[in-house]
C-alpha cells in the first residue's frame, strides 16, 4: 500500500482549468528585466510570525498524521517590541539604531503518517528535510524519507552560483531559481520544482482555479485561493493573502491547504492546525 508516490496521484476535482504558468520567471529574472532593485533578503520570505506551520493531514475524513514546519533566523523580528513607558531619558532624540542582521533562515519540515486497521498498521510515511535560505535563496536541501520501508535520500547545495541536487542515482544543476515540494513559499506557483522525495525536476503546470473558503482542523473558514498542478505534480493547494504591510504590493500569501488522490485511490486532504 503506498499513497505518496506523486506520479501516481490523479488530479482532483473538475471544471474549467486555466493554466497561469509552466517554471514562469523568478523573482530575480523580472529584477532582471526591470532593472528594479531586488526585494530586501529575508523578510520577504512568507515566514509565519509564530515561527511554525501545521496541519492534521487527513484521509477519506479520517486523521492519518501530521505535517509540521518550524522556521528560525537569527536576527529576525516580525513582531513590534513591547512598548515601554516613556523616561526623560528616553525623551532625547538619539541616533537611529540600524535594523538587525539576518542570518539564514532554516526551515525544518517533519510529515509522520500511520495508516491502521485498528491496531494493525497498513502504512507508515515518515518524511523530514531541511532547507537553508540565504536572503531570498536556496542554499541548500537535505531530505530522508521512509515510504513504508523504502527509503530515499536527497541532498541540494549551492556552489558557484548553481544549485546541484544529487540523489542515489543522479547529480544535476537546478535551473536557476528552483525550489523543493515543500509548499510553504508560494514561489511553489512560479519557480522551476525539484520533487523533495526522490530530487527529480518536476515539469508541472500551475492553474489558478479562483477564490475557495476552505476548513481549518479548528472549524474555523479561511478564505483563500485554489491552485491545481499538472503533470508530474498532481496536488492541489490553498493559498491566503497575509495583511500587507507598507509598501507590499500585491500582499504576501501563505500556504493554508493542500489536497491530492492517493495511489489507492484515497482522498489526502491537509487541514491547518
Amino acid at each position: 500500500m503506498r499513497l505518496w508516490r506523486r506520479r501516481d496521484l490523479a488530479m482532483l476535482g473538475a471544471g474549467m482549468v486555466v493554466p497561469v504558468s509552466s517554471f514562469a520567471a523568478t523573482d530575480k529574472t523580472a529584477d532582471k528585466a526591470t532593472g528594479k532593485a531586488a526585494p530586501p533578503p529575508g523578510p520577504d520570505l512568507p515566514v509565519p510570525a509564530s515561527g511554525s506551520l501545521r496541519f492534521r493531514i487527513m484521509r477519506n475524513g479520517n486523521v492519518i498524521g501530521t505535517h509540521g514546519l518550524t522556521f528560525t533566523q537569527k536576527g529576525r523580528t516580525d513582531l513590534p517590541p513591547p512598548t515601554a513607558a516613556p523616561t526623560p531619558a528616553a525623551t532625547k532624540p538619539g541616533p537611529a539604531k540600524p535594523p538587525p542582521v539576518l542570518g539564514p533562515l532554516t526551515v525544518r519540515v517533519v510529515i509522520d503518517i500511520a495508516v491502521k486497521l485498528g491496531p494493525i498498521p497498513l502504512y507508515r510515511y515518515n518524511n523530514e528535510s531541511t532547507e537553508i535560505w540565504d536572503g531570498d535563496i536556496l542554499s541548500s536541501f537535505t531530505s530522508k524519507t521512509n515510504d513504508n520501508g523504502v527509503h530515499t535520500k536527497v541532498m541540494a547545495h549551492r556552489d558557484g552560483g548553481t544549485l546541484w541536487v544529487e540523489t542515489i542515482k543522479e547529480k544535476y544543476a537546478a535551473p536557476e531559481g528552483a525550489i523543493v515540494t515543500t509548499y510553504w513559499n508560494p514561489r511553489t506557483l512560479t519557480a522551476p520544482l525539484i520533487d523533495n522525495i526522490d530530487g527529480k525536476l518536476l515539469h508541472a503546470k500551475i492553474a489558478q482555479l479562483g477564490p475557495e473558503t476552505i476548513a481549518a482542523a479548528n472549524g474555523d473558514h479561511i478564505a483563500a485561493t485554489h491552485y491545481a498542478a499538472s503533470g508530474d505534480l498532481s496536488v492541489h493547494l490553498w493559498y491566503a493573502e497575509d495583511k500587507p504591510k507598507p509598501g507590499e504590493t500585491p500582499p504576501p500569501q501563505h500556504w493554508v491547504g493542500l489536497a491530492l488522490t492517493g495511489s489507492d485511490g484515497s482522498h489526502i486532504t491537509y487541514e491547518l492546525l
